[in-house]
């Protein structure tokens, strides 16, 4: 038996520690769950859409302010998904998949449509369990220009487009696209959607009012895909998107037409820096500012066969309009990158390696953009920023 000494001295401890735990629970106030709206939207807003690799059942859209560099709001986004803005900016889409046993089960596959003010769920469209299972890229879906269709990349692994009607709430059709991949859409119509295909060519395909498609033609060759691929990651002006190829061209197509039309490619790499085998790379590794028809690339030293997703070392900007190179920065690092538009942009780099972002004045100045501010860490293994 303890000592009556030490039995009391236990008693009393425990009545000092009920007491005191007692105050405590009388002193904190009930906590009360609330939801806010988040900050009304400036044009530095960034969507970063991160699998989250470690638990990828459960990836996550994360919604930053590019000026502070702070988070701001979150969306779950379940297992590998693939998301875009609406045109307006106001919705957000989400194209996932959902196990009835979280990692197994019946599957399905939808679109989640959630209000970009309060991120809350607006509504859920079934699409096809085809949708495809890869990482996030701009093309895996797309909106048209007006916002009345949304288009689904699927794989599997035959390649197709899911077309849905937004205004309608639901899935119309499906639309074969053998050899294709991506998703392309112009800015001045939104009754077609164009498509990359591994022939060196690409496919586009009109729809009429309901979303039923009425013609599909193929482009000539434009390119040599065992010589010198192209990346998927494509940036638009208008009705005209670019894509890097790997050895460091930037080819121009025009799909605004019934068939795509390339214009001449040229060379992303001046000469003087030709020694230095200097090519594109990383996952989103383009961006383009549309009023100053202004592009950025992620570019890596010493490329060679393979090194396509190499992190870049240096961020180069372009002037369309010239096809000059008129600046260059350190950017150690970068595997996405993204641009504010409107008046005194900013370009946010991802830097994969250390899951940072890092902004820069996207105008160049004496052939630079200046280094601004760096935030983060931001997620796991983000690969798809949007912008506002």
């Amino acid at each position: 038996m303890l000592p009556r000494s030490l039995l009391a001295f236990g008693l009393g401890m425990l009545c000092s520690w009920a007491a005191l735990a007692a105050s405590a629970a009388a002193e904190l106030p009930v906590d009360r769950i609330t939801v806010r709206n988040l900050p009304v939207a400036t044009p530095y807003r960034l969507y970063l859409n991160d699998a989250a690799f470690p638990h990828i059942i459960d990836g996550k859209l994360m919604v930053i302010d590019g000026a502070s560099l702070k988070l701001e709001g979150m969306v779950g986004t379940a297992y590998v998904a693939h998301t875009a803005l609406s045109p307006d900016r106001s919705e957000i889409y989400v194209a996932t998949t959902y196990y009835a046993r979280l990692n197994r089960g019946e599957r399905f596959d939808q679109i989640d449509v959630y209000d970009a003010l309060t991120l809350k769920l607006k509504t859920e469209i079934a699409v096809p369990n085809k949708r495809a299972l890869a990482l996030a890229y701009k093309g895996l879906i797309r909106s048209s220009a007006n916002g009345r269709f949304i288009f689904v990349q699927n794989a599997t692994p035959a390649s197709s487009v899911s077309i849905v009607d937004r205004s309608a709430g639901k899935f119309v059709t499906e639309v074969a696209t053998p050899g294709c991949w991506a998703i392309y859409t112009p800015a001045s119509v939104s009754d077609r959607f164009s498509s990359l295909c591994g022939d060196g060519t690409m496919l586009t395909v009109v729809l009429d009012d309901k979303g039923n498609v009425v013609g599909r033609k193929k482009s000539a060759v434009f390119f040599d895909p065992d010589e010198d691929a192209l990346f998927v990651s494509g940036e638009k002006v208008g009705d005209r998107y670019y894509f890097a190829s790997f050895k460091g061209h930037l080819q121009p197509v025009d799909i605004g037409g019934d068939v795509a039309i390339a214009a001449p490619r040229w060379s992303l790499v001046p000469a003087a820096d030709a020694k230095g085998r200097w090519r594109p790379g990383g996952y989103q590794l383009m961006a383009v500012h549309e009023q100053s028809e202004t592009l950025y690339v992620g570019m890596h030293r010493n490329g060679a066969e393979g090194s396509h997703k190499n992190p870049a070392d240096e961020i180069w900007a372009y002037d369309l309009a010239s096809g000059k190179r008129i600046a260059r920065s350190p950017a150690a690092g970068t595997t996405t990158l993204a641009v504010t538009q409107g008046v005194a942009p900013r370009l946010l780099a991802f830097d994969g390696t250390k899951a940072m972002l890092n902004a820069f004045n996207a105008t160049p100045h004496q052939g630079r953009m200046k280094f601004l501010a760096s935030g983060g860490p931001f997620g796991e293994t983000p690969t798809l920023m949007d912008t506002q």
